[in-house]
């Protein structure tokens, strides 16, 4: 529910500029950009198997994403890009609102992997970075949220 949520988001979304997936997994969301027409598009994790995944998913679908390890909670302020995907958990969000990103903030950001009952704190969070909500996606008890700035 967590990465439809993002789909749908991102499919609302005209396709410009770069794309940062973070906690890419299996490269859908990073994959999916790419295909949308945004580029160029990077994915990170903290697992080299998710990378690798990332990569060979990248490939097989006939799109470039520059996938590479990064830990979000070790590695300094997140990578970011125009657009950046984030679905990753509370307590993940809660540490990239409170650190920031490597350089200016994201024009638009997608946020999942959010209970509902999160979704508030987490949009006010990223409210810090000149962030505001402009639309959320429920899929069961899971929310997403697209953030502008």
């Amino acid at each position: 529910a967590t990465t439809e949520g993002s789909l749908e988001l991102l499919l609302e979304v005209e396709p410009a500029g770069s794309v940062a997936d973070l906690g890419c997994g299996s490269g859908v969301l990073a994959i999916a950009a790419a295909k949308l027409g945004f580029g160029p598009v990077a994915g990170v994790d903290h697992e080299r198997e998710s990378v690798e995944a990332t990569r060979g998913n990248a490939s097989a679908n006939g799109v470039e994403v520059a996938a590479q390890a990064f830990d979000l909670l070790r590695d300094g302020p997140a990578p970011s890009a125009r657009t950046v995907v984030a679905n990753l958990v509370r307590p993940l969000l809660v540490h990239l609102a409170a650190g920031g990103f490597g350089c200016e903030a994201p024009e638009l950001l997608v946020v999942s992997g959010l209970l509902r009952g999160e979704a508030d704190e987490i949009a006010a969070a990223f409210g810090a970075h000149g962030l505001h909500e402009r639309a959320r996606r429920h899929g069961g008890e899971w929310a997403a949220l697209t953030l502008v700035r």
